[in-house]
């Protein structure tokens, strides 16, 4: 399962040393695999080629440093791990797995023999990844590469060949994806010793000023060092102040195995240091690779399940282990850590700081699935993203290495708080729900008045940070009820520029106004509570119910952009997909697909015509009541898959369904709202046969750290929750015929009778021994130690 193999070429560079002589070590087997037996479910390629993006390296749960190789375009320059890429340009140490950007990648170290510096052809028929664990052979330099991890230190071990030089080459500089903007804006290196280095990394891309600190130590002293310092040559033992710097160590001839620990930190080479030191003893690779298994193992043992196949197994279990990979731990083993502000700050007892919230995808249903499977880490998630707003002084909405990102639409943060506190009231006071509700009220709404101490909140690379963190959509979206398409064409304002992708960032903000208003209820402020709500009502103003213009489609109509004179965006004019001349329409093309920048966020109006879920009943009544509420969703799923594919976010067409983008995860879980439930069960199957397959390009979007993994396993264990911070789900089709989930330190079981490939519709089905509600729904409450949801399974589809 673990095992693949391609074949590939190689361009090398050379760079090399001079050196001296040891001798001799070994690889080891694996034995990872018969001590934690649902390891075998996993297999880390999956994601890794095609549309996933995932790495397939050494990583721990929730671990902060994650060891993993970079591919290497065909003019040597690095890029992000592909599987049919077989050629690597280094194992670099930190990693956002599925996100496909270009951020972190930071210090890549590479052995190599001889002359051979440069880009490695890899073996791809000895190329091995289990959790934990990752191995490849170099062809060039005829190498060994293995890396594990703890949370904070990487262990690479390298075997060389007899009578050869052995050599590592440390790339300070090592960007991935620069055409996007990854750039370094600083660098340090420090040799510390003759068996240990040292150094930090400032870059930017999303991340404007991604800052962390490396130590290194290696089993065995270097005996010569070369420095490339901007591309110069010397022999300086400490570079400040630079640009690019790569070093280059060599270990001499001699035992064949050299074993490599990195350690990480947000704040300081020292702290970086402590890190190693409070996580590692000596250089215990195996040990550290089994202990890394057993971690891994007690993720896994979450879920015991009968049933399906092995293919599914793995599909489940290598989601669950994607699902881990972040939020990670962002701070020092003593607890120091780095807040939005940039600086350094003293944990509190019990209070963990997390990095990587990819919040605009993962609210959907990787949140959702860790308040089920992981109360605990769902609290300090809630806690932690409060104090992000108490030392930067607002919410992030894609948080990176304690860093406003900005990207992406609206203000998820407040969904993740809101459906948190929502099903676990009882663990937070009410001076959590006040901050909770004042974070969320300054998040919400553009301040002239807020300048913070934001990293860096205005500066030549990226401007004013405001147009992007706490953008104008709101306060227009209050005054008018809705954002005008064309205010983004205002050249007299530059706060007005940003305010585009008018009907995306309309529609999630208004969801995003009802979570707040969840907050405000829970924080006893009626006053807020009430503003909210009446925001959260805005999607109706963007729903444009025309069933004799759009009847054509089989719509009742769509949701459109306006003009901040009320007419609606006419968009024909920007009709580009192919066959688009030819498309019967008057004035507005629904297929019409945009990136960024336009009206629509990845997507056009098919999917995002969707997006109510808060007020399922109101998107009803505008769509012209349950009628056209079924007619619409009908038409979603049978519209043409093929009018406007320009787009590279949408993928994994169901008519104009497109399961590979987040906008859609939830639509499918509306049938139940309609007199057609089966065709939830028959789409949720659809899906995960065809979307979903134990293969290196086997996910048909991008991951999103964690996201597309996340709804994978929500639906394989039969419900999924529409509307995070309402502790409702509502059921789709089961795929194992039973399965136990490790629920608040109890089992609450799931099963499915008559379960089978055929049997794919829900003939009836209760929850701890009573009927759903309406909906085919059940509460959050209702999930508890020694409960249980029982499904009955037919392949009869029931009559209408």
């Amino acid at each position: 399962m673990f095992k693949h193999s391609l074949i590939a070429t190689a361009v090398i560079m050379s760079i090399g040393l001079v050196g001296c002589n040891l001798s001799s070590s070994s690889n080891s087997k694996d034995s990872s695999l018969d001590a934690n037996p649902l390891l075998q479910y996993v297999d880390p390629f999956i994601g890794t080629d095609g549309l996933g993006n995932v790495i397939p390296g050494a990583v721990v749960p929730e671990g902060m440093i994650q060891p993993s190789p970079d591919g290497a375009k065909e003019d040597n320059t690095p890029t992000d791990y592909h599987y049919s890429n077989g050629r690597i340009s280094g194992f670099s140490n930190t990693h956002i797995s599925g996100a496909g950007k270009g951020d972190l990648n930071d210090f890549a170290f590479m052995p190599y023999t001889g002359f051979n510096a440069g880009v490695a052809t890899i073996d791809k028929a000895t190329e091995i990844a289990t959790p934990g664990y990752y191995s490849v052979d170099l062809k060039e330099n005829q190498i060994t590469a293995e890396l594990t991890a703890t949370k904070r230190v990487a262990f690479h071990r390298y075997i060389f060949p007899d009578d050869q030089d052995r050599k590592v080459k440390v790339d300070l500089g090592h960007e991935l994806l620069g055409e996007w903007g990854n750039h370094s804006r600083e660098i340090s290196f420090k040799i510390i010793s003759d068996n240990s280095i040292a150094g930090m990394r400032v870059s930017n891309e999303w991340a404007q000023y991604q800052t962390v600190y490396f130590y290194a130590e290696f089993s065995e002293p270097f005996t010569s060092h070369l420095v490339l310092n901007e591309g110069v040559q010397s022999g300086a033992t400490e570079v400040t102040d630079s640009r690019d710097v790569i070093a280059h160590l060599n270990f001499g001839k001699g035992n064949k195995e050299l074993q490599v620990k990195v350690s990480i930190s947000p704040l300081s080479i020292e702290g970086a240091r402590a890190n190693m030191g409070g996580e590692t003893n000596a250089f215990e690779f195996d040990q550290v690779r089994d202990q890394a298994a057993t971690a891994w193992s007690d993720v896994l043992g979450q879920f015991q399940l009968k049933g399906g196949t092995v293919a599914e197994k793995t599909m489940f279990y290598t989601a669950l282990y994607h699902t881990y990979f972040a939020p990670f731990v962002y701070q020092d083993s003593d607890g120091q850590y780095r807040g939005m502000d940039g600086k350094g700050y003293q944990a509190q007892e019990g209070f963990t700081n997390y990095s990587v919230y990819s919040m605009w995808d993962t609210f959907r249903a990787a949140h959702p699935l860790k308040t089920i499977i992981d109360k605990q880490r769902s609290i300090e998630y809630v806690h932690d993203l409060l104090n992000k707003f108490q030392t930067g002084g607002v919410l992030p909405k894609w948080e990176l290495h304690s860093d406003y990102t900005g990207e992406m639409v609206g203000y998820p943060a407040v969904s993740v708080i809101a459906d948190t506190m929502v099903k676990y009231p009882q663990s937070f006071t009410l001076q959590d729900f006040k901050l909770a509700m004042d974070a969320a009220e300054v998040s919400a709404n553009f301040d002239m008045s807020i300048t913070g101490d934001w990293i860096p909140y205005k500066d030549a690379w990226n401007g004013d940070k405001r147009w992007i963190v706490m953008t104008r959509h709101g306060e227009y979206q209050e005054n008018l009820g809705y954002v005008p398409a064309d205010v983004k064409n205002n050249p007299s304002d530059i706060y007005d520029t940003i305010v585009n992708e008018s009907v995306s960032y309309g529609l999630e903000n208004a969801y995003y106004d009802w979570c707040i208003a969840q907050i405000a209820r829970l924080a006893g402020d009626k006053v807020q509570e009430a503003r909210y709500l009446e925001r959260s009502k805005a999607f109706k103003n963007y729903f444009d119910y025309n069933p004799a213009e759009y009847g054509q489609y089989g719509a009742t109509g769509f949701m459109r952009p306006k003009n901040l004179d009320g007419s609606w965006v006419n968009n024909k004019s920007s009709c580009d997909g192919e066959g688009c001349e030819d498309t019967p329409y008057d004035y507005f093309w629904p297929y019409k697909a945009e990136h960024r920048g336009e009206d629509f966020t990845e997507g056009n109006t098919w999917q995002w015509t969707w997006f109510a879920p808060h007020d399922i009943d109101g998107l009803k009544e505008v769509m012209g009541g349950e009628q056209g509420f079924l007619a619409n969703l009908n038409a979603l799923f049978t519209a043409d898959s093929d009018a406007d594919t320009s787009q590279g976010d949408m993928t994994g067409y169901i008519g104009q369904y497109v399961h590979g983008n987040e906008p859609d995860h939830h639509v499918i879980y509306l049938y139940n709202y309609t007199s057609e439930p089966w065709k939830t069960q028959e789409y949720i199957d659809e899906v995960m046969d065809n979307f979903y397959l134990p293969t290196p390009e086997g996910l048909i979007g991008n991951e999103d750290v964690g996201q597309m993994s996340a709804w994978y396993i929500m639906s394989a264990m039969g419900f999924y929750q529409i509307s995070p911070a309402e502790p409702v789900y509502t059921i789709g089709r089961p795929l194992f015929d039973e399965m136990k989930v490790a629920v608040d330190g109890g089992t609450f079981t799931i099963t499915a009778e008559n379960n089978s490939p055929d049997n794919i519709y829900v003939e009836s089905v209760m929850i701890n021994s009573k009927k759903l509600d309406s909906n085919n729904t059940f509460n959050h409450k209702e999930i508890y130690p020694g409960g249980n949801l029982r499904f009955v399974m037919t392949d009869k589809k029931p009559n209408t």
